[in-house]
């Protein structure tokens, strides 16, 4: 505990000031006009730092986020605002209206390339991955009277026996528990359609920085031939129990109705490490407020992941150059 109590880590501006944003905030200010015409707009880089503390201090809301800058000072110098002069709603939903939430979704690949950059991310040259969805409840409220709905969204499970409308976030991590890449699909969108596209996005990425797959580990709803002959397709060995109803499995790896792994010993140790993209999942749906979703449409969507993604990249960068890599998946310890 006494490494916790002399850390300089007890807001969030420290963190933020480390965050070099850089190339996301110049692709935005080349959307504005430069006229000088107007009234003045207000910093790029404020209204992603606005967007990025919205996650870190659980603001449910755009509304309750710009109630929060415009009472209290310390939401105002952390996302660097200067004066009291503070954004509206409005403001918001039009920044992201101009810049485009394709734009702001480069936030997450920015970080990332940073985090390979420095090694952050599996520094080895063969890496093995992890590959699951999460469900994430769509923005809608729909009633015998009407309402508002997401038209992009569709009802799919969410439990063994729960279905919900919404959508799910497909993402590859490393064993680091770092999201590599996602992809965000409606909900009735089955989890083997997306391994292709899924696995290709990865292997490029790697690829740029002289890595690839090794092992690809997945839950026991990935097993096909198909994903197989995909996984395999770039060097890469599955490790994804079969369902134990398969007379001619592919792999010598199962999981019994208790929830025990067994088979051949190497692939069950290889297959615990299958909780690295669930620790992803666990820090931006339980301390990002992932599962709050409240826009509407597949593109805004996928900016919202890519922003709480973005969270979990900006404490692995800032853990990495303070010298202390233990923290790098311990958001706690750089916002409370």
């Amino acid at each position: 505990m006494d490494g916790f109590q002399r850390l300089p880590l007890d807001t969030l501006k420290y963190l933020f000031s480390k965050i070099d944003i850089s190339i996301t905030v110049s692709g935005i200010e080349s959307v504005y006009a430069n006229s000088g015409r107007g009234r003045p707009r207000y910093p790029v880089r404020s209204m992603l730092l606005a967007l990025l503390f919205m996650r870190f201090e659980a603001i449910p809301s755009i509304r309750k986020l710009c109630r929060r800058l415009e009472r209290r000072s310390y939401a105002r110098e952390i996302c660097e605002f200067n004066g009291d002069r503070t954004p509206r709603h409005n403001t918001f939903s039009l920044f992201i209206k101009r810049a485009k939430p394709k734009t702001i979704e480069e936030l997450f690949k920015e970080l990332r390339d940073q985090a390979f950059a420095m090694g952050v991310i599996d520094p080895e040259e063969t890496i093995k991955v992890s590959v699951d969805s999460t469900f994430m409840k769509a923005y809608s409220r729909r009633g015998r009277k009407g309402g508002i709905s997401d038209r992009g969204a569709r009802v799919g499970k969410t439990e063994r026996r729960s279905y919900k409308l919404g959508w799910r976030s497909h993402t590859v991590a490393s064993m680091s528990a770092l999201p590599i890449t996602y992809i965000v699909r409606a909900a009735n969108v089955n989890d083997k359609e997306v391994v292709k596209p899924l696995l290709k996005q990865a292997s490029r990425l790697l690829k740029r920085y002289k890595k690839r797959i090794s092992h690809v580990i997945a839950d026991s709803q990935y097993y096909s031939a198909e994903v197989f002959k995909t996984i395999r397709g770039y060097v890469a060995e599955p490790v994804i129990p079969h369902p134990i109803n398969v007379k001619e499995p592919l792999i010598n790896l199962y999981v019994t109705k208790r929830f025990r792994v067994k088979g051949d010993p190497k692939l069950v140790e290889l297959y615990k490490l299958k909780m690295a993209v669930e620790r992803a999942f666990k820090a931006g749906k339980h301390e990002l407020m992932m599962e709050n979703l409240r826009w509407r449409g597949v593109a805004k969507v996928r900016m919202h992941v890519a922003i709480c993604y973005a969270c979990i990249y900006a404490v692995a960068i800032t853990a990495h150059k303070i010298g202390r890599p233990d923290l790098a998946n311990s958001i706690a310890t750089f916002t409370y």
